[in-house]
C-alpha cells in the first residue's frame, strides 16, 4: 500500500477558471469535477468559488455536495423558505441533464435598494449533488435573460477524474522544482505524493517516493521544534526496525525557513528490504510542511539529492 505510513485527509476542493462564452462542450473549471457552458462574459472570480461578470456585476456560484445532502437542500429551495431569505419566486421548472435531474428556480430578489434576478439550480446526480445559484442585477436582463441561464446551466455536467496538475494547482503551495520526480497522487489540497521511476503505483520497496503534506499547528519555540517532529515521525507503517541517525535543526533560506531534518534507516516490513528515510518538516506562524523521502538503501545516494531539490523548491503560492 503505497506510503501509508503517512496520513492524509481526503477534502474535495473545487476552484473555477476562465472559460470562453458557450463553448460546444461543458467547460470543467480548474480543479472541479463539475462543469457547464457558461454564459457569454462570465470569467473565474478570485472572490468565491464560481464566475462572474464584471461589465454587468452578475455573479455564478457553484458547490459540489455529497448524495445525503439532496433532501436537505430541496427544503431550503421551498416557495416559502426562499421568501424568509427575500426571494420571491415567479417560476420553477424540471430540467434534465446529461447525467441526471435539476430543479431550476427562477426569482427576484432586493437588496440596499437594488433590485436583482435570481437562479437557483439543483442538480441530482450519480456522483452528488450540484448547487448553483445566479445573480444578476435588473440592468443586466437584457443581456442574461431566464432563457439564457437555462441554456447555459442544462449543460451541466461531470467528469469523474480531475488531472493531476489541476488538482497541484489548487495546493496552497507550489514545487519549484521536481528535480525529476513526477506527481502521481494528490489528496485533496493538503498533500501530494512524488516518485521517480515508470511505475504510478510503486511500492516501497520499488522506487523512491516523496511526500509533502500541509498542516496546521506549530510550536514557535526551537527547542519544541525537535519534538514536534519526533512525534510527527512515530508510527510509520509499512517499515520496521526503524533507527534514527541524525536530527538537527537547520537554516535555510538565510535562517528565514527553519526546518527540522530527520534521517533514519529500516526495512521494509513485508521483504525486509533496507530503507533510508529523511523527514523535514519546516516550520512558520501557526502551521508546518511536512516532508518524507523514502528509498532502499541501494537507491538512497541517487535520491537523496532529488528530495533535497524539491525541498528547497517548495513555496507559497500567491
Amino acid at each position: 500500500m503505497m506510503l501509508r505510513f503517512i496520513a492524509f485527509s481526503l477534502l474535495f476542493s473545487a476552484s473555477f477558471a476562465s472559460v470562453p462564452a458557450f463553448a460546444a462542450e461543458p467547460i470543467f473549471p480548474l480543479g472541479s469535477h463539475i462543469g457547464f457552458v457558461p454564459p457569454p462574459g462570465f470569467v473565474a472570480s478570485k472572490r468565491f468559488p464560481g464566475f462572474e461578470s464584471l461589465d454587468t456585476q452578475s455573479s455564478i456560484v457553484i458547490a459540489a455536495l455529497p448524495p445525503q445532502a439532496y433532501a436537505d437542500l430541496e427544503a431550503s429551495i421551498t416557495t416559502e423558505a426562499l421568501k424568509k431569505q427575500g426571494i420571491t419566486e415567479d417560476k420553477r421548472e424540471t430540467l434534465t441533464l446529461a447525467k441526471g435531474k435539476a430543479v431550476l428556480v427562477m426569482g427576484n430578489q432586493q437588496e440596499n435598494g437594488q433590485k436583482f434576478r435570481k437562479w437557483m439550480l439543483l442538480g441530482q446526480l450519480p456522483e452528488g449533488v450540484a448547487l448553483v445559484a445566479v445573480l444578476a442585477p435588473e440592468a443586466a436582463l437584457k443581456t442574461y435573460s431566464d432563457d439564457v441561464i437555462r441554456t447555459s446551466l442544462s449543460t451541466l455536467a461531470v467528469r469523474e477524474v480531475v488531472p493531476l496538475d489541476e488538482q497541484i494547482a489548487l495546493m496552497p503551495i507550489k514545487l519549484n522544482d521536481l528535480a525529476g520526480l513526477r506527481p502521481i497522487r494528490v489528496l485533496g489540497n493538503a498533500g501530494v505524493v512524488l516518485t521517480e521511476g515508470a511505475s504510478d503505483s510503486p511500492t516501497l520497496g520499488t522506487q523512491p517516493m516523496f511526500a509533502v503534506t500541509i498542516g496546521q499547528g506549530a510550536p514557535e519555540q526551537a527547542s519544541d521544534r525537535a519534538n514536534f517532529a519526533r512525534n510527527l515521525f512515530r508510527g510509520l507503517g509499512d517499515v520496521k526496525d526503524v533507527h534514527i541517525i541524525s536530527g538537527d535543526m537547520l537554516r535555510l533560506g538565510g535562517g528565514s525557513l527553519p526546518t527540522h531534518e530527520l534521517q533514519a534507516e529500516a526495512k521494509e516490513v513485508f521483504t525486509d528490504t533496507p530503507m533510508k528515510l529523511v523527514q523535514w518538516v519546516r516550520f512558520g506562524p501557526g502551521t508546518h510542511i511536512r516532508m518524507i523521502g523514502i528509498a532502499r538503501a541501494d537507491q538512497w545516494s541517487a535520491a537523496f539529492p532529488h528530495f533535497r531539490a524539491v525541498r528547497d523548491g517548495i513555496a507559497p503560492r500567491e
